[in-house]
C-alpha cells in the first residue's frame, strides 16, 4: 500500500486490501463484501487497478480540485464524471506499457471499472452513481447538423482566427470532418503526416484505431480546399509557438498554444507553449476554440432563427459527418 499519498486513495488501499488481502493465508479468511458476496481473485485484481488508476487520476488537471483529500470528494459525482471521461480514453492506462496510454478502453473493460466503482463505493459507506457504460453518454450527445457542419466548412476559408487557440481547433475540424479520426488518433500525427505541397491534391496520412480490439487501420485521406487553408493557418501559428522551445522541433500537429501549469505527482510544473498535446489536453483545447469561434459566430449572426451554438466536442463533429453520411446513403 501508499505510505504517503492523497488521503482518499490511502484509504480505499485499505479498503480493498481488507476484503482482497495479498497475504495468502489472510486471503482465505478474508470478510466478504458488504453486498453479501466473497471477492474473487479476478475482482481483486480489477478493484486493485480501479484503485491505481484512480491514483493517476488525483494528480490530473482534469480532476477537480483537492479530489484526493477525501473519499468522498473522489468518489463525488462531479469527480466521478471527469475520471471516466479520462479513463475511457485510456488516460490512467499502466505507465510501464507506454504504447498502451491513449487507446481508449473496450465497452467490457469500462463496464468493469464502472462496477468496481460502486463496490468500492460501497465499502466506503458512500453511493456512486454512475451510468452502466459511460461512453453511451456520447450517444444522446447532440451532434453536429447539417447547416452547422456548412457553417463550420465555410469558416474554414472565412477570415483569419484571432488567435492559435481559434486556429488549431478550426484545423482540427476539418481533419475531423475529411478524416472522421478520433481524438486519441489525431494528437499522433506529426506535420510530417500532411501532404500540403498540392493543394488539388492535398492528403493526410490518416489512423483509426478500433476501440476494444487493439487493431489499427491507416490510409491515405484527401483533404478539401477548405481544411488545407485552415491546416497551413494553424501550422504558421504553430511555427511561432515551437521556435519558442529550446531544443529541436519535436514534430508533433498538435501543441499547447499558451504555457499552463499543471499537476504532476503532486507538484506544479510549467508546460510550455509548443509542447505536444495529448488526448485530454487535445479535446480540452478543441473545446476551448470552439467556445471562442462560438462567440464570434454568435456576435455576427444575423439569422434567420436563433443561433444555435456549434458542438464543442471533437466526437459530436465526428458523428455528425457520419450521421450525414448514413442519411444521404438512405436517400439514395
Amino acid at each position: 500500500m501508499t505510505e504517503q499519498g492523497p488521503p482518499a486513495i490511502r484509504r480505499l488501499e485499505r479498503l480493498v486490501e481488507r476484503v482482497a488481502p495479498r497475504d495468502p493465508v489472510r486471503w482465505e479468511a478474508r470478510p466478504p463484501l458488504k453486498r453479501g458476496r466473497l471477492v474473487s481473485r479476478s475482482r481483486a485484481d480489477q478493484l486493485r487497478a480501479t484503485v491505481r488508476q484512480l491514483g493517476l487520476a488525483v494528480w490530473h488537471e482534469g480532476m477537480p480540485d483537492r479530489c484526493g483529500r477525501s473519499v468522498k470528494a473522489l468518489l463525488s459525482p462531479r469527480s466521478i464524471d471527469a475520471f471516466l471521461e479520462l479513463a475511457s480514453e485510456g488516460e490512467f492506462r499502466d505507465r510501464r506499457n507506454p504504447a498502451a496510454i491513449g487507446t481508449p478502453l473496450s465497452w467490457s473493460t469500462l463496464a468493469t471499472l464502472r462496477d468496481c466503482l460502486v463496490i468500492l463505493g460501497e465499502q466506503a459507506g458512500i453511493e456512486v452513481v454512475v451510468p452502466r457504460v459511460y461512453r453511451q453518454r456520447l450517444d444522446l450527445a447532440p451532434v453536429a447538423g447539417a447547416e452547422q457542419l456548412e457553417l463550420l466548412y465555410g469558416r474554414l476559408v472565412g477570415s483569419v482566427p484571432a488567435d492559435a487557440t481559434m486556429a488549431r481547433s478550426l484545423a482540427c475540424a476539418g481533419l475531423v470532418l475529411d478524416s472522421r479520426m478520433r481524438s486519441g488518433d489525431l494528437v499522433t500525427r506529426r506535420v510530417e503526416h500532411l501532404h500540403l505541397d498540392d493543394e488539388d491534391d492535398a492528403r493526410v496520412d490518416a489512423v483509426w484505431h478500433h476501440q476494444g480490439s487493439g487493431r489499427r487501420r491507416e490510409d491515405q485521406v484527401p483533404l478539401r480546399p477548405g481544411t488545407v487553408t485552415a491546416l497551413r493557418r494553424w501550422l504558421g501559428f504553430r511555427a511561432g509557438l515551437v521556435a519558442g522551445l529550446q531544443g529541436s522541433d519535436h514534430g508533433m500537429l498538435w501543441v499547447t498554444a499558451k504555457a499552463r501549469m499543471h499537476l504532476v505527482d503532486g507538484a506544479y510544473q510549467t508546460y510550455e507553449a509548443g509542447m505536444p498535446l495529448g488526448p485530454w489536453g487535445m479535446r480540452r483545447g478543441f473545446s476551448s476554440g470552439m467556445d471562442r469561434l462560438n462567440e464570434v459566430l454568435a456576435a455576427r449572426w444575423e439569422g434567420p432563427g436563433p443561433w444555435v451554438p456549434l458542438p464543442p466536442r471533437v466526437e459530436q463533429w465526428r458523428r455528425g459527418v457520419e450521421w450525414a453520411q448514413e442519411q444521404a446513403a438512405a436517400r439514395s
